[in-house]
C-alpha cells in the first residue's frame, strides 16, 4: 500500500510541478509541494513511533502552503528548491559510502541482491565502487545545472527575485522542460546505458532485466538507506 501511495504522490508531484513551472500557477505549485512533503514523510507516517509527529508536521506544512497560496511569488522559490536539493542529497547518499572503510552503495546493493560471494569478487567490487563514484558526479552535475538554470530564468528566477538582471535570460518554459522533464530522463537513460554496457565492461556479472532490477531496488531500499 505504501509503495502504491508513494508512486501516486510522485506522479502528482511531477505533473503538478510541471504545470506550475509552465503556467506559473500558485495552486499547482502548492499541490506539488504538498505531494512532495507527503512523499518525504511517508516512511515516518507508516511507522508507529513516529506517526503522530510526522502527521503533525505534514499538517503544518500543508497549512503553510495554504497560507502562501494567494502569493505566486511565495510558492515560486520553494518549488525551485527540490530540483536542486534532491540530486545533491542523493549525491551525498552515494558519496558517504565511498569513505575509507565503507562499502560502496552499489557494491552493497549487489551483496543484498546477488549474495556476498558475488559482491566480494575483486572485479565486481572495483566496478561497483567506480560506478558509485560516477553516480555521485552525475547527481552533482544535475543539481548544479538546476541551480544555474534556476538563477537565470525569468521572471521567477533567483536573480530576478533579488532584483538582478539575468545575463542570459531563460524562459520559464525552457527551465521547466529541463527540471521537470529532461532532469528525470537523464538518470533513467544513464541507468539503462550502464545495464547495456555492463555486458562488455563486466562480462562475468549477470545481465538483469530493467524491470527485475527495479523490483530488486525497491525490495532492498530500506536496507540500502541504512548507514
Amino acid at each position: 500500500m505504501s509503495r502504491a501511495l508513494g508512486a501516486l504522490l510522485f506522479v502528482v508531484w511531477v505533473l503538478a510541478a510541471h504545470d506550475a513551472g509552465d503556467t506559473g500557477s500558485a495552486s499547482a505549485a502548492a499541490l506539488a509541494l504538498g505531494a512532495l512533503g507527503a512523499l518525504i514523510l511517508l516512511p515516518a507516517l507508516g511507522a508507529t513511533r513516529s506517526r503522530l509527529r510526522a502527521t503533525l508536521l505534514l499538517l503544518a506544512w500543508w497549512l503553510l502552503l495554504a497560507l502562501l497560496l494567494p502569493h505566486a511569488t511565495a510558492t515560486a522559490l520553494p518549488l525551485s528548491l527540490p530540483p536542486v536539493l534532491l540530486p545533491l542529497l542523493l549525491a551525498w547518499f552515494f558519496a558517504r559510502t565511498l569513505r575509507p572503510g565503507h562499502e560502496a552503495l552499489i557494491t552493497h546493493f549487489v551483496r543484498l541482491s546477488e549474495g556476498g560471494e558475488r559482491a566480494a569478487q575483486p572485479a565486481v567490487r572495483c566496478y561497483t565502487r567506480r560506478l558509485t563514484a560516477l553516480w555521485v558526479l552525475l547527481l552533482l552535475a544535475l543539481g548544479l545545472c538546476a541551480a544555474v538554470l534556476d538563477a537565470l530564468r525569468v521572471p521567477q528566477g533567483w536573480l530576478a527575485l533579488l532584483g538582478v538582471q539575468s545575463p542570459w535570460p531563460l524562459s520559464m518554459q525552457a527551465w521547466n522542460a529541463w527540471v521537470n522533464g529532461w532532469a528525470y530522463a537523464v538518470p533513467v537513460a544513464a541507468l539503462l546505458l550502464e545495464l547495456a554496457l555492463r555486458r562488455r565492461l563486466l562480462p562475468e556479472a549477470p545481465r538483469p532485466h530493467p524491470l527485475r532490477f527495479a523490483r530488486a531496488l525497491l525490495g532492498h531500499w530500506r536496507k540500502l538507506r541504512a548507514p
